[in-house]
C-alpha cells in the first residue's frame, strides 16, 4: 500500500512540475518515427517471456490482450548520454527505449518497451544501457560495439530467469532460461528408489528476429513446466514401477510485422500451442495414462492494428485493436470426454495516448478490454453431445504512467487497475498495480 501511495503522490507530484514548462498546443506536424528498425505480447510476461497465447483456455473469459506491440518507434542514435534540445517539447524528446511500465494495453502503434525488446532481439542493436525494475524484480544490460550484447534477469514462476542473447548484423538472437531440477536415490541391496523434482517456472525458450526491408519476421518458441513434477522410479524385488508426472507448456510462435510505426502499424501472425496435465504410470500389470479435461492443442492466428487517430509534435492518440481466432482441440478422456472442440473470436480494443509536458516529463495513458465475439464449445461422450455459446465484453481497464528524463538518466511509473462501476473507482480498489522503472542510457 505504501508503494501504491508513494507512485501515486510521484505522478501527480510531475504533473504539477511538467505544467509549468507546457507552451500550448503546436500545429499538427504528426509523430516522425526512429531511424531503427526493432520489432514489438506481451506477453507480455510477459518475461515476457511469459506466456502466450490470445486464446483463452476456456470459453468463460477472452485473453488478456496480446502483450506484443510491435512498433519501432524508439531510435537508438538517441540513447546517447546527451541532454535533449532546446526549444519547445517534443515526443521525438522521449525517443527513447521504454519501461515496463509504459505501454500496458499493448497497443501496436506505441514506442518499444523492454518487453518488446526481449521478445524481438535485433530491435537491442546498438542500444547501451542499464534497466531495473524493482517492483516485479527485473533488469537488463546491453552493450557492444560492433554486435551488441544484453543480459536480462527476470523470474519464472518460482524460479529466477536468465536471458542473454546477441545481435549478428542486423539478425538478432536470445536463450531464456530457468532451472529448477532436484534429483533423489536410494538403494538397499538389490533394491533401488529414485525421484525427481521439476520446479514450476523451469524454462527454457529462444527468440529470433530479423528485419526484412519494411516488414521484420520474428520467431519465438520455450518448454516451461507449469506446475511441480515428481517423477519416481522403484525396482523392488526384481519388480519395476514408475510414476511420471507430466505438466508443461509448448509454445510456438511466428509473426511478420511493420517495421517503422507512422500512421499505421500492424502485425500478422499464427500460435501453435501444447498445455499439458498428465499422470503416467508404469507397473508389471502394464501401463497408464490419465489426462486432466484441460489438455488440449491450440492454433490460433492474429492481427493486430493501430491507427494514429490525433497527434502533432507533442502528443498523438492512437487507436488499435489486436484480434485473435483461436481454435482449441481437448484430449480424449475415458469415461469423460472423447474430446471437445473450441472455437473463438476475440478483439481487444485499445486506447493510447501520449504527451510531452516538456523536455523533461511526459504522460502516457491507455485504456483497453476484451471483447469476446463469438465463441463455441462442442463436447462428446458416448451418444451424449452439448454444445456452449459465449458472447461476452469484458470490464475495461485503464493505466497512467509519467517519464522523467534528465541527460542519462530516466524514471518511468504507471498505475492501472480494473474500470470497474465508474471513471472514479479505478484509482481506489485493492487490485492497484503499480510499476516503476530506471534506465541508464550511455
Amino acid at each position: 500500500m505504501k508503494t501504491k501511495i508513494l507512485l501515486t503522490a510521484a505522478l501527480f507530484l510531475a504533473a504539477n512540475i511538467g505544467a509549468q514548462g507546457y507552451y500550448g498546443d503546436d500545429e499538427d506536424s504528426g509523430y516522425s518515427s526512429g531511424s531503427y528498425d526493432s520489432y514489438n505480447s506481451s506477453e507480455s510476461s510477459g518475461s515476457g517471456t511469459e506466456s502466450s497465447s490470445n486464446y483463452s483456455q476456456s470459453t468463460s473469459s477472452a485473453p488478456e490482450p496480446t502483450p506484443t506491440p510491435v512498433s519501432s518507434f524508439a531510435s537508438t542514435s538517441s540513447e546517447t548520454s546527451q541532454e535533449a534540445s532546446s526549444g519547445d517539447e517534443s515526443l521525438n524528446d522521449f525517443n527513447k527505449l521504454h519501461g515496463r511500465a509504459y505501454n500496458w494495453v499493448a497497443n501496436q502503434g506505441a514506442s518499444l518497451n523492454v518487453n518488446n525488446v526481449l521478445r524481438y532481439p535485433h530491435s537491442m542493436k546498438g542500444r547501451k544501457l542499464v534497466y531495473v525494475e524493482p517492483t516485479l524484480n527485473t533488469a537488463l544490460i546491453s552493450f557492444g560495439e560492433s554486435s551488441t550484447y544484453f543480459v536480462g534477469l527476470d523470474n519464472s514462476g518460482t524460479v529466477g530467469l536468465l536471458t542473454a542473447g546477441l545481435t549478428l548484423g542486423d539478425m538478432g538472437l536470445s536463450l531464456d532460461l530457468g532451472l529448477g531440477k532436484n534429483f533423489i536415490s536410494s538403494t538397499s541391496g538389490a533394491n533401488e528408489k529414485s525421484r525427481s523434482l521439476t520446479m514450476a517456472g523451469d524454462h527454457i525458450g529462444l527468440n529470433f528476429s530479423l528485419p526484412l526491408g519494411d516488414l521484420a519476421f520474428v520467431a519465438n518458441a520455450f518448454w516451461r513446466t507449469t506446475i511441480d513434477e515428481f517423477s519416481t522410479s522403484t525396482l523392488l524385488n526384481g519388480a519395476e514401477s514408475s510414476t511420471d508426472d507430466g505438466f508443461w507448456d509448448l509454445f510456438a510462435s511466428a509473426e511478420v510485422k511493420t517495421n517503422e510505426a507512422k500512421d499505421l502499424a500492424w502485425a500478422a501472425g499464427v500460435q501453435l500451442y501444447r498445455h499439458n496435465l498428465s499422470v503416467e504410470t508404469k507397473n508389471p500389470a502394464g501401463s497408464a495414462t490419465e489426462a486432466d479435461e484441460n489438455s488440449h492443442i491450440e492454433f490460433a492466428p492474429h492481427f493486430n492494428v493501430s491507427l494514429k487517430a490525433l497527434g502533432n509534435s507533442k502528443a498523438r492518440v492512437l487507436l488499435g485493436a489486436n484480434s485473435t481466432l483461436g481454435f482449441q482441440m481437448f484430449d480424449k478422456i475415458k469415461d469423460f470426454s472423447d474430446g471437445a472442440l473450441e472455437i473463438g473470436l476475440f478483439i481487444a480494443p485499445n486506447i493510447f495516448a501520449e504527451i510531452a509536458i516538456n523536455k523533461y516529463f511526459m504522460f502516457f495513458s491507455g485504456a483497453s478490454h476484451n471483447l469476446n465475439l463469438f465463441a463455441y464449445r462442442s463436447d462428446k461422450i458416448g451418444t451424449t453431445e452439448s454444445s456452449y455459446i459465449q458472447m461476452l465484453t469484458e470490464q475495461t481497464f485503464v493505466s497512467v504512467g509519467s517519464r522523467f528524463q534528465w541527460k542519462s538518466i530516466a524514471l518511468e511509473a504507471s498505475l492501472s487497475d480494473a474500470f470497474i462501476n465508474n471513471p472514479f473507482s479505478s484509482f481506489s480498489g485493492s487490485t492497484l498495480a503499480a510499476n516503476l522503472g530506471a534506465f541508464i542510457y550511455f
